[in-house]
């Protein structure tokens, strides 16, 4: 996990990781967080393409996954335009705040770049 800050006054305003989720096939899975008053200013826009080259030139993987709540407008727009594809939708996939909500999967193939 890491942190995301603002450069300009060390501010901690969200988190993002990266996992490998199968070493032998070269995928690993992201995610990110950014607190409400930080969103839609492109913080995690910048922390997803540092991951995205991180992952596809350091690491040298062949596929990023991420999952975001269907609802999570902010997120898959986001994914969609930093090139993931939607793959797939999970029904009822998630509990949050005592309901079932559905998970969209994304994916980003290094033949994709």
């Amino acid at each position: 996990m890491l942190c995301i800050n603002e450069l300009a006054s060390g501010e901690k305003l969200g988190n993002i990781g990266i996992k490998i989720t199968d070493h032998e096939a070269k995928i690993a899975e992201t995610g990110f967080m950014i607190k409400p008053t930080a969103q839609g200013k492109g913080f995690a826009g910048e922390a997803l393409g540092l991951v995205k080259a991180y992952v596809f030139n350091q690491l040298k993987l062949n596929k990023l996954t991420a999952t975001c709540a269907a609802a999570n407008t902010g997120s898959y727009k986001l994914l969609e335009k930093s090139g993931f594809l939607r793959e797939g939708c999970l029904r009822q996939n998630t509990l949050i705040n005592n309901r079932h909500v559905d998970d969209y999967l994304y994916g980003l193939c290094r033949s994709d770049l």
